[in-house]
């Protein structure tokens, strides 16, 4: 990699870290107000309503950005830019027939499936509404592969950061107009007002990508062939792994209110405690996710473009500069959450039980960080049949715990389902990038020096927190992850300078 294209790929992803930090944030505060406005069982509706929406969304669109990113990387690399229009044409037609058709049949069975699934009848003009959204969130998710392979993936934050402000301030605009009565018709709201955000988002990725085409294709052009088993041999397997793991995790979600109940919990109880592990918990374990989302996303064009021209070890060494530095920043956060993970529950939802999730999970956090960048590496690399594979096994052994535990122990085994998976499919994914990438990990590098630098950072950082009375628990919050993050990214960073020149040395 030239030193301009470095440049030019740590100021996309430095960008796109900060929207990805903004939609978070904006996506974390949102949830904090709809917590508010209906609750934790509330939340635990939601959350139902949205796994099975995200199924569809599943079918509809997964793999479709992969196939359309390695596409026309593969078209840029040999030079045959003449034939990216009709490329991409066709993945349109493919993703707004796929789309169309999914929609009809979810919005004809949304009586069915809220009433057999969500054990709500009242629910179904949710799944409705979202279905309208259907076909503009697969356009936009083909336009996201295009824009991702020929660097332009500013233009995707743009009309992300569009979609989410306009989400919330509909949002917030029905709840004060309409004030809606019941945790359904609460839903029924917030559910529109996504729908609306994802047709303006559509609108302004289709007018950034008609200019961008005019930029990136040569007057002279020709059909592209092989399309549809480009589609076919990339796309197939991951809907296929998707759709699975997505039928997998549906039925999973639907299972634990149901388990919960069976344990001998009440309805409502058993929706509150969902929520506040799913709807609560774990978008807060996921939220510094979306600094390595942003770099991974981008690694995914670079990587296939190294192995489209055989540079093994250009790929070799892409590979373990990401995932040195997703387990040194999960090991952080890791013992972040471990610390002050009650500050992060009081701060966004008011709820110490939340952040009691947020600190008994927080040793998986590491291997939940990591799964984020090996699986764009190993999407780069062609490899997403084994991530097919490894995500199926992951979700079936997850359902198949659920059904015989939960039950019988309640919500803590749960949590040592989520262990179990996290570390199975992490262990499975790494293994497969070692070998196909000829990537080697050293354990002082990679984990060790990591985590005892970690600890050292957030004590210290927990010891100068105590001598500050601060009213505002965001304002705590803020303080001590910029605190100790900037300890920890000083001190590791220069670790790292240092033991590079001592191997360099011996050498």
């Amino acid at each position: 990699m030239t030193k301009a294209a470095k440049r030019k790929f740590f100021i996309q992803g430095a960008v796109l870290t900060a929207v990805s930090l903004f939609l978070r944030v904006t996506n974390m505060g949102y949830r904090a107000y709809l917590s508010q406005k209906i609750g934790s069982a509330g939340m635990g509706l939601y959350q139902l309503i949205l796994s099975v929406f995200l199924l569809a969304v599943t079918l509809s669109t997964s793999g479709i950005s992969l196939a359309v990113t390695r596409m026309v990387s593969a078209a840029i690399a040999t030079e045959r830019r003449e034939t990216l229009r009709s490329l991409v044409a066709r993945c349109f037609a493919f993703c707004l027939s796929l789309s169309l058709g999914i929609a009809l049949l979810l919005f004809f069975t949304a009586d069915f499936a809220a009433a057999a699934f969500l054990g709500n009848p009242q629910a179904a003009p949710c799944l409705r509404i979202l279905g309208i959204g259907l076909p503009f969130m697969s356009l936009c998710t083909c336009m996201k592969g295009y824009f991702l392979a020929v660097d332009e993936s500013l233009s995707t934050a743009a009309s992300d950061t569009l979609e989410q402000i306009l989400t919330i301030c509909a949002t917030v605009l029905l709840f004060w107009k309409f004030t809606p009565q019941g945790i359904e018709a609460a839903c029924m709201a917030a559910m529109a007002a996504s729908t609306l955000g994802e047709a303006v988002s559509f609108l302004t990725s289709w007018w950034a990508y008609r200019r961008s085409l005019r930029r990136h294709t040569p007057a002279r052009r020709e059909k592209s062939r092989g399309v549809l088993h480009g589609l076919a041999h990339i796309a197939l397997p991951c809907t296929l792994s998707s759709a699975a793991r997505s039928l997998l995790n549906t039925g999973e979600n639907l299972l634990i209110p149901r388990q919960l109940q069976a344990y001998g919990m009440g309805y409502q109880a058993s929706l509150s405690q969902y929520g506040l592990l799913q709807g609560m918990a774990m978008p807060m374990l996921y939220f510094p996710s979306s600094f390595l989302a942003s770099f991974a996303s981008l690694l995914i064009p670079q990587i296939a473009r190294e192995r489209e021209l055989d540079h093994k070890r250009a790929v070799a060494y892409i590979s373990g500069k990401a995932v040195r530095s997703a387990l040194a920043y999960g090991m952080f956060f890791a013992v972040l959450f471990a610390v002050f993970g009650d500050d992060w529950g009081r701060a966004f939802y008011h709820s110490e039980s939340a952040g009691a999730y947020l600190q008994v999970l927080s040793p998986i956090v590491p291997l939940i960080y990591l799964d984020v960048v090996v699986d764009s590496l190993l999407k780069g690399l062609d490899e997403q049949l084994n991530s097919m594979k490894y995500n199926f096994a992951d979700s079936f052994l997850r359902v198949t715990l659920v059904l015989l535990l939960l039950s019988r122990l309640g919500m803590e085994s749960y949590v040592g389902i989520l262990f179990f998976s996290t570390i199975f499919n992490a262990a499975l994914s790494l293994r497969r990038l070692m070998k196909v990438s000829a990537l080697r990990l050293s354990l002082w590098m990679h984990i060790a020096l990591p985590l005892a630098w970690a600890a050292a950072c957030v004590l210290l950082g927990e010891w100068a927190m105590a001598r500050l009375a601060l009213g505002s628990p965001f304002l705590l919050i803020g303080l001590e992850t910029f605190f100790c993050g900037g300890l920890f990214a000083a001190g590791y960073g220069g670790l790292c300078r240092w033991e590079k020149k001592r191997m360099e040395g011996k050498g």
